[in-house]
This record gives structure tokens, C-alpha cells and sequence, in this order.
């Protein structure tokens, strides 16, 4: 099966998922909150809305389950979108988040939503475990959350150690809930329900290099809004640096020029391929299904948006 009607499979499921959504009736008791999900859902990618679907039909489940779990999930992921940009003093107003305020208090909304949405998964069984699952991986994200908010890092190595662990902790446990709650939805069997939940992490991570790379993967004339972040660190890393300070660089594209120059872009593309063939990996022990041909496809979706790293990491030889 190529690419082509794998991906359509994948809008088949997620309008599923959207169209779940949006028939919800006990949502009308909370119109803006409504209207948030219902909005934003067609702003994410087709993958990622049918995730937590695609993930329980790949460990046995059936697509009433999949379907409960994916609607179950979305809320929680824009919650902690929203919460993301409130606290890292990011937000933008918007709509009907019209301040910060309004936007935490849908964001708490949007949580009990996800918990409520729970309860329609049909065996107790699996609903009870799924929920432990986004019980303890809610935890580990706002855990990791609140180290990034407080964090202090006094030296370049303590930083980047700060910086794995926060980045596993708050945006692999996010889509770690999305495949693991999907696999346990499905399956009683721990072992799929854990290689599921590997591979999300690895997608979460992922993901979040790249949000966290996207200035230093740009020609871009603007200047560098400085902080610190991981090409930063990698950087000094490379020239024996052992305190945090801000280089003198006219733009991003100089930024950018430097780090190539100094082998940091080729550093993350060799991250990025790495956390690649662990989420790949990481599928192993599930059966051959047609679910499991849309997961190992996944990484490849959003690695193909990077132009100086696409032909490394697809290629499989990040050298």
C-alpha cells in the first residue's frame, strides 16, 4: 500500500474523530468551550487527530473504541497547547481566547472534557486503565512543565540534561498518552500497550525538536530572539563552552550559517533520525496491520517539512 492511500485511510479516520466531536450534545451547556474544540480540530494535522485511533486498532481494537479514545485525547492535547502558550507567556489572543485568563479557565475545561469522554469507552476494564494512563502522563507533563518554568541551569551541561528531561517529561508524555491510552483501548496486553506508548514518546520528542529548531532551519534576514534552546547549547557544547552566554550573529541566517559551519545542524539531524528509528523500533512487537504501516510512516510526515534535514533523516544517514 503506498503513501497515497495510506494517507487517505488517515483522513477517513480523523474526520471520524472530528465528526465525534463535534456531535457531542453535552457540550451545549458550554458553548465557548464547544466551539474551541470544534475550531482548533481542523487546524491539526489529519495524523495526529486519529492517533490515539489508529494506535488501538494497531494492538486489536475495534473503531467505536479507537474512536472514544482519539475523542477523549484531542481535548487534553489542546489543553495543554493552550496552558503551554499561557504559561511560557506566548499566548496570543485570540477569538474566543480573548485573554490568558479566559484561555486557562477553557484550558481546565477542556481537561475534564478529556476525562469525561472516558467514560464512553465500552469494556470498564479498558476504560479504567486508559485513564490511569492519562492520569500518570498528564502528571509527568505538567512535571515536566514546572521544571521548565523554574528551571535556573547554572553551566551548558546542566542545561542540556535539564533540557532532555523536560522535553521527554512534558511533550513525550502527551503523545505517549495518545498511543498507549489507544493500545490499552484495545488490548489488555502490556507489551503493546508499552511499545505503543515508546513510540509516542519518540513522536513527542521529535516533535518538539523540531518546534524547538525551526529559527535555525531558516534563511531568515530577522534577528535571533535569543533564549535558551537547544541548537544554543549544541552550539557551545561544540566550541568547549562550559558557561551560557549569546553569540554576536546579525540574523537567523547567520545563526544558522554558524551553526552549520560548527556541525550543529548536522547534530540535530542525527537527534532527529535517532529518536526516529527509536519510535520505529519501538513497533516491533505489534502484529503486521495496515495500522501499523500508517505508525511507521508517521516520523516521515513532519521530517519531510525541514529542509535542511529532510534528505539526512529520510535517507536514514545522517552523515
Amino acid at each position: 500500500m503506498d503513501h497515497c492511500e495510506l494517507d487517505q485511510i488517515v483522513n477517513q479516520y480523523a474526520q471520524q474523530v472530528i465528526q465525534c466531536v463535534q456531535s457531542w450534545d453535552f457540550l451545549s451547556a458550554y458553548p465557548d468551550c464547544s466551539q474551541v474544540l470544534t475550531e482548533h480540530i481542523l487546524k491539526i494535522p489529519a495524523w495526529q487527530i486519529a492517533l490515539p485511533l489508529i494506535s488501538c486498532l494497531a494492538a486489536g481494537g475495534t473503531l467505536e473504541t479507537g474512536n472514544a479514545i482519539a475523542v477523549a485525547w484531542y481535548p487534553g492535547y489542546l489543553a495543554s497547547e493552550i496552558l503551554d502558550n499561557v504559561e511560557d507567556k506566548e499566548f496570543i489572543p485570540d477569538g474566543l481566547l480573548s485573554s490568558a485568563e479566559v484561555a486557562t479557565n477553557l484550558a481546565t475545561g477542556l481537561v475534564f472534557i478529556a476525562f469525561r469522554a472516558l467514560s464512553v469507552i465500552p469494556d470498564p476494564e479498558r476504560a479504567c486503565q486508559a485513564t490511569r494512563i492519562f492520569s500518570e502522563s498528564g502528571f509527568q507533563a505538567t512535571s515536566g512543565q514546572h521544571r521548565d518554568l523554574i528551571k535556573s541551569p547554572s553551566s551548558v551541561e546542566d542545561a542540556l540534561d535539564d533540557y532532555w528531561e523536560v522535553i521527554i517529561l512534558k511533550s513525550g508524555s502527551i503523545f505517549r498518552t495518545a498511543t498507549a491510552a489507544g493500545a490499552a483501548a484495545g488490548t489488555s496486553d502490556e507489551r503493546h500497550i508499552e511499545a505503543l506508548g515508546d513510540y509516542g514518546t519518540a513522536l513527542g520528542v521529535m516533535l518538539q525538536l523540531i518546534d524547538d529548531c525551526r529559527d535555525v532551519l531558516t534563511c531568515s534576514q530577522e534577528k535571533v530572539n535569543w533564549e535558551i534552546s537547544l541548537p544554543l547549547l549544541l552550539y557551545l557544547m561544540s566550541i568547549g563552552e562550559e558557561n551560557i552566554y549569546y553569540p554576536e550573529v546579525d540574523s537567523k541566517a547567520d545563526w544558522s550559517d554558524l551553526l552549520r559551519s560548527s556541525g550543529v545542524i548536522h547534530a540535530i539531524s542525527s537527534l532527529l533520525f535517532d529518536w526516529k528509528t527509536h519510535a520505529l523500533t519501538s513497533l516491533e512487537p505489534l502484529g503486521d496491520s495496515m495500522e501499523k504501516q500508517i505508525l511507521e510512516t508517521i516520523p516521515s510526515l513532519f521530517l519531510e517539512r525541514i529542509p535542511l534535514t529532510t534528505n539526512e533523516v529520510l535517507d536514514g544517514n545522517p552523515s
